[in-house]
């Protein structure tokens, strides 16, 4: 067989195997059949091509060769992307994974230079996991998913966080999975009008007047996605001024930052909430 002919046969072989990907992927999609099961179809028929070979008329054995070798070469293709994932987002429909962040905050009412006691929860319900993102944390790479919220503040100063603030992992299997050992607890500074918390500097040290408040699914070691079924809670406390005013809180959004696996690629979310409890502040004399 001279080099010009195999040549050749690999390109037929290369051409008719694009053809047969391009007509039967999008069918595929449309009809939302998985990858395997077409894959299995096609190497049926690539292997009844080659066995016929032998069978059919020598004019068309080549051909029939081909076909069989250009099935069994999709085969292998369509077998790679399905256990690479690459279109099962494709496959799916099932949209954004947009997560909700449950934010409580007590007591209600609260006298000037009193505590109020902030928490926040989100649970991923699926289909798929929150995967993390990057952040810098006193100079190291945190890969994580990120919770976090903005402290209030009186004419620009942030109110102060008086205790130490808590973290919570659980799941459905195991509901009480203490955070800490994975999860870190981590501060910024940001200021305005910066957005994106991957390009803000983070430190595990607060300093107060501090403006937001986080927890991360990483201690800088161990990195890890916010998996189904899980449910990621921070809890803080902040002392209100003593000169505060008597009236309505003002409260800043809450947040979670992550990347979601979408249409064979990635996609992050940057997800603002309104607290939606109202405290109201009372003079101290009430």
């Amino acid at each position: 067989m001279s080099s010009v002919y195999r040549r050749s046969r690999s390109a037929r072989i290369a051409a008719t195997t694009f053809v047969v990907l391009f007509l039967v992927i999008p069918i595929a999609l449309i009809t939302r059949v998985p990858p395997w099961i077409v894959a299995v179809g096609l190497s049926i028929v690539g292997v009844a091509c080659l066995l016929g070979a032998v069978f059919v008329p020598p004019r068309h054995r080549d051909s029939t060769r081909h076909a069989g070798m250009s099935l069994i070469t999709a085969t292998v293709i369509l077998a790679i992307i399905h256990f690479s994932g690459l279109l099962e987002p494709l496959y799916r429909q099932d949209g954004w994974l947009l997560l909700d962040l449950n934010s409580e905050v007590r007591p209600l009412q609260v006298s000037a230079g009193g505590r109020l006691t902030y928490t926040l929860s989100t649970t991923n319900p699926g289909p798929r996991a929150a995967l993390r993102r990057r952040f810098t944390v006193d100079g190291v790479p945190y890969d994580g998913f990120l919770m976090y919220g903005r402290l209030p503040d009186l004419e620009h100063v942030r109110f102060t966080i008086v205790d130490p603030p808590t973290v919570n992992l659980s799941s459905q299997d195991e509901p009480q999975n203490p955070g800490p050992a994975v999860c870190t607890v981590i501060y910024a500074n940001p200021g305005l009008p910066e957005l994106n918390p991957s390009s803000w500097n983070w430190t595990t040290a607060y300093v107060p007047g501090d403006e937001v408040v986080a927890v991360i699914t990483s201690n800088g070691e161990t990195h890890r996605d916010l998996d189904v079924g899980e449910t990621l809670t921070l809890q803080y406390c902040v002392a209100v001024p003593q000169d505060h005013p008597a009236g309505t809180l003002y409260h800043v959004r809450t947040s979670l930052s992550y990347r979601d696996p979408q249409w064979a690629t990635y996609i992050t979310h940057d997800l603002r909430f309104p607290v939606e409890d109202t405290v109201v502040v009372v003079s101290p004399s009430n």
